[in-house]
């Protein structure tokens, strides 16, 4: 006899997949926020890496182990959902911000990308629907904004003929470049800040007009609302009126005629 299967994201549950299914989701609903406490703590030791320019070589070592330990956690938890998922090949497929995440080593150069993708992975399993979009949207925008100016300032700092000395120099880049205003007073110098550059004009424009968009989109949606709202206000009161003006007519209709006075008309009136 043929089982029926429920399709349900990357897996396909059956009386016998079931239990399979169900370990992951209790996995990922358990671990949905410790890796959203760990992603935040990456990117605070990305930070800490970039902004303490003078960091004396014991902090270093700690910042970096700190980094890697972080990755080889989010590994384990990325190997143990592939491990309970009952198609493998479909969630490795459907999951490619974790992949990156495991794939990319945790080197210097790729602290700025696994730290977005981290941020990005956490906001994405942890919002739904609609208010999913929206703070997926609007923290991403400000994210890559936060990441951009302190891979600039990384990249910047210290070189020869750098416009970029401070944190404050490299975030004032990035609001000014995202935003398309573009004063000129900053700019990178060194491959790596043109490259930086280049991912900020790629995604952080792109980011920043669909932010407006959902905004935009947001508040027709509440003005349509109101709208509605104040048309069926009309027609109910419409209604009402109409029925008030049934219920006048027929109360009209009820009141009684003026009964002659036997006195007067009656058979039995004097002289009559």
């Amino acid at each position: 006899m043929a089982q029926t299967g429920i399709h349900t994201g990357s897996d396909v549950l059956s009386p016998s997949a079931t239990p399979a299914v169900s370990r992951r989701v209790a996995w990922e609903r358990a671990t949905n926020i410790p890796m959203g406490v760990l992603a935040v703590a990456f990117l605070g030791v990305y930070a800490w890496h970039v902004l303490d320019t003078g960091a004396s070589p014991a902090l270093d070592t700690w910042l970096t182990a700190a980094d890697i330990t972080i990755w080889v956690i989010f590994a384990a938890d990325f190997a143990v959902r592939v491990g309970l998922s009952t198609r493998r090949w479909r969630f490795l497929r459907t999951h490619p911000l974790e992949l990156l995440i495991v794939v990319l080593p945790p080197i210097r150069p790729l602290r700025l990308l696994r730290a977005a993708l981290l941020v990005l992975d956490t906001l994405n399993r942890n919002t739904f629907n609609r208010m999913r979009l929206s703070i997926f949207v609007g923290v991403s925008s400000l994210l890559v904004v936060f990441l951009c100016s302190l891979a600039m300032f990384d990249a910047e700092y210290g070189a020869p003929d750098a416009k970029v000395q401070s944190f404050g120099d490299a975030l004032w880049w990035a609001v000014v470049s995202v935003t398309t205003v573009g004063y000129g007073d900053y700019y990178p110098v060194t491959v790596e800040g043109r490259l930086v550059a280049l991912i900020l004009m790629t995604f952080g424009i792109g980011l920043i007009s669909f932010a407006i968009g959902t905004t935009t989109s947001w508040v027709l949606d509440q003005l349509k609302t109101v709208e509605e709202s104040t048309e069926r206000t009309d027609i109910e009161v419409g209604k009402l009126v109409e029925e008030i003006r049934a219920l006048r007519t027929e109360v009209a209709a009820l009141r009684p005629t003026e009964i002659p006075s036997p006195n007067t008309h009656g058979p039995n009136s004097i002289g009559g």
